[in-house]
Formats: structure tokens, sequence, C-alpha cells
């Protein structure tokens, strides 16, 4: 028996190459490996193939805003074309295929690929992801071209698929912190940042925080566990000399959580006879507050050069209101200690969660750039299963409509924001961070030793 597992096209403004990485597929393939299965991997987003559309109608209300030289300038396909999809999927000639469906804005290209499949040929189709996970009644009601849509972690919802179709398992019951991912059927020169390749990993799983804007935890619970340090180790290793990978993208959302786990995981990475000239990233994103001196000194020693801070608001109003957690740790000694260790340093927050005003996010804005950082600004969006979305009061136009679900739509006007606002902040902090970045040229930053 042949499986094909895909990881769709997709259709934005704008996307990030190091977060396309489909490491849940590798999982996945893994456990049908486990059962006899052969396994392909197509993901359709390499090469990135990048090509301009017309803005789809229902992003239109953007178009006038798209002469701001801070903002968008086009929207895009992003990967192969459907006639080699096609050919791909001839030459295997599968017997079932999975499709990803991980982020709720990206559903019409799964939708999409389901009817290109289903028009060319007779093969089942199973998808599964976050977005499968959080919304999977609604997908069966609307797609009747998916004939199966799988909830929840691979470990736990493919051996219950095999089941429900009959057949065999090589074990019902799986520890994902022992599953390792098949990094084999990905090529090592297919993902790259800059010359040097690189994979996405995760050491952990689970949210023990109770932000009402975030839905993570309906996937891999509140409960954190992380894998055994020397697995990850062997994951890292593996591939440095299997697949020549340079950088190591730890996908984790809450990868400093356990100070003790982190530090020894460092120190063996820094003591690593191997690892010696790789970096690490963690592109998802670090809770300052879990972090301080010494977890930064064993960061950079270990190969981090780059340092992604979750800030949020810098309102402990707002962070009281939807749970975010809230510390009395120093942002600004931690960037200026962050600095001193030669980080570049770049901290995230979120523009347009209901209750801000322009004022208290300039005022943000400002105060991480007097801090000499970089500002992410991530613009709200709908995140299915949250409490807070499950609050809101939604037109029926957004509602419905899950291409909106995205922070590139500017969708959601609030009480004190409305969409023009947003733009201008989120333009405002690109163009602050365009003349930091050619600062930053002209004066870099020393670099630590590891």
């Amino acid at each position: 028996m042949k499986v094909l597992l895909i990881q769709p096209p997709l259709e934005d403004f704008y996307t990030t190459p190091i977060r396309l990485y489909p490491l849940g597929l590798l999982y996945v393939a893994k456990i049908f490996e486990n059962s006899g299965w052969e396994v392909k991997i197509m993901d359709c987003l390499n090469p990135l193939k990048k090509r301009k559309v017309p803005v789809p109608k229902n992003f239109s209300y953007l178009i006038p805003f798209m002469e701001n030289p801070y903002f968008f300038k086009g929207y895009y396909r992003f990967g192969i074309f459907d006639e080699e999809i096609v050919t791909r999927i001839k030459t295997f000639s599968p017997d079932l295929i999975g499709i990803s469906s991980q982020f709720t804005a990206y559903y019409q290209s799964v939708e999409q690929l389901a009817r290109l499949i289903k028009k060319n040929f007779q093969v089942p189709i199973f998808i599964g992801g976050n977005h499968a996970t959080v919304l999977k009644e609604e997908i069966q009601l609307r797609i009747p071209e998916i004939d199966y849509v799988l909830a929840g972690p691979a470990e736990e919802c493919v051996p219950k698929f095999f089941k429900k179709l009959g057949f065999s398992l090589h074990e019902e019951h799986m520890d994902w912190r022992k599953i390792k991912p098949s990094h084999y059927l990905l090529a090592g020169d297919d993902y790259r940042i800059g010359k040097k390749s690189y994979i996405s990993l995760i050491s952990s799983r689970g949210c023990p925080y109770f932000c009402e804007f975030c839905a993570v935890h309906l996937m891999f619970g509140r409960k954190i566990n992380y894998r055994p340090q020397e697995d990850v180790l062997e994951e890292m290793r593996w591939n440095y000399v299997h697949k020549n990978v340079r950088i190591f993208n730890l996908e984790d959302d809450n990868l400093s959580f356990d100070r003790q786990w982190f530090i020894e995981f460092l120190k063996a990475v820094s003591q690593d006879s191997l690892l010696k000239d790789i970096e690490l990233t963690a592109m998802n994103g670090i809770c300052y507050f879990t972090l301080d001196e010494e977890i930064l000194t064993e960061m950079r020693r270990a190969g981090f050069k780059q340092l992604n801070l979750s800030f949020v608001t810098q309102s402990s109003e707002l962070k009281k209101k939807y749970h975010r957690p809230r510390s009395l740790h120093n942002l600004e000694s931690l960037v200026r200690t962050a600095q001193k260790l030669g980080f570049f340093v770049t901290v995230y927050i979120i523009l347009g969660l209901p209750g801000q005003t322009f004022e208290e996010i300039k005022d943000s804005i400002d105060y991480l750039l007097g801090l000499g950082v970089l500002v992410g600004p991530s613009v709200f969006y709908l995140a299915p299963g949250s409490k807070l979305y499950d609050r809101m009061q939604l037109s029926p136009e957004i509602k419905n409509d899950w291409n909106l679900y995205r922070s590139s739509a500017f969708a959601v006007e609030t009480e004190h924001l409305n969409r023009a606002d947003l733009i201008e902040l989120f333009s405002y902090a690109r163009m602050k961070n365009l003349e930091k970045r050619m600062s930053f040229r002209a004066h870099p930053l020393p670099n630590a030793r590891r």
C-alpha cells in the first residue's frame, strides 16, 4: 500500500520560508511506515515558486492601501502548478492521499487541491492538522471531496483511522516523544536559509497558559511534555551528517518553559563535538519572562544568534484581561544583556486585540524601538476554538469566510481601531524596522564567542 502526503500550495501577500518545513507530515509518515506502508511526501511549496495573481475579491478592501510604500505590494500564489501536481500523483500512483491542513486561512488551498485530485483520480483523501482538529465538523459539511478528517496529533488519530479502515497496526498506542520523524523523505538541499540547509524540529508539546486569543491547547493539550534530550540531539546529528543541515529551527510553543531541561539541552548542544558550527533558531518566539542572563549565555554558546521574543502588549490591563502571563522580569535589562551577548533581537506584539487603542499600540512600538530591537507587528486574527473567538460578535461575512482568518487580512475592526488605523500602525513599525536594519548594517552588534 502506498500513501502520498501533501503540503498544498498557498496564496497570500507574503510568506516566511523557514516556517514552511512540513514537520507534521514527517510524523504522519513515520506512523504509516511503521505499519508497512510506502510513503512519499509531495511538498507543493518546494521549490517556492512565486506567481503574482489578482487580489481576491474578499481582500479588495486592501487595494487602496497598497500604494503605501511600507505595505504589501501584491498578492501571490506560492508553490508548484496544478499540472505538475497531477503529474507527480500519477507517477507515484498512491492508494491513499493525505493533505496537511494546519492554518484555517489557507484552507481554500486544501479544498482546491482535494477537488483537483478527485477530478483526476479515484483515491480516498484524508486531511489532518490544527485546522482539521478545530473545525472537523464544519469541514465535513463543506467539502464532500474530502473523505476523512483526522482530528488531533498524528500518533492518536492515525491509528484510529487505520482501525476504522481495517488496516493492520504496528502499535496502537504510541508515545510521540519516541517517534522519529522521517526527515530522510525530504532532500536536504530543498530547504535552505541563505546558503545553509535547515530543518524544523520540536522538543516539547503543550501549553500551560490560558491566553484567550490562542487555541494551540486544542491540538496538544495544556500539559507540557519534553522529549529526552539525547533523542533531540540524535535527530540533529542525523540531519547534520546525512542532509548537511546547519540550521535547526525549534518550533516549540514553550521551548524554555522548563528551565532545567532547556539549560541542560543547550549545554549538551554546545559540548557536542559534531554540532560545533550549527545555528539554532526559535522562530515561533520565546516568552521573555522565562529567560535570564544564564539562559541567554547558554543559548548563545549553543548557536542561537537571533532572539525572537513574544511580548504581545505593554498594557498590563490587557494582559490581565486576556489571561496572558505577566511577570516582574525586566524586559529592558534582558534585551540589554542579549544585545551585549551579540543577539539580533526581534520582539513581537499584537496589533488590534479588542480593547487596544491606537495610542497604546503606538506607545508599545516606540517603547520597543527605544530598546534598540526590531518590532514584529502581528495583526490580530481569528483563532477558531479560542475563548476570544467564541465570545466575539462577528458578522456572518467575516465568520464564514475562513480566508479572512489571517494576519494579512486586517479583517477584524474593533471599537477603538479601524482598518486604516491598523495599517497605519503596521506600516509605521515596518518603516522603523527598515531604518533600524540600515543602522544595524552600519553599526553591527558584537559577535560573542561560543
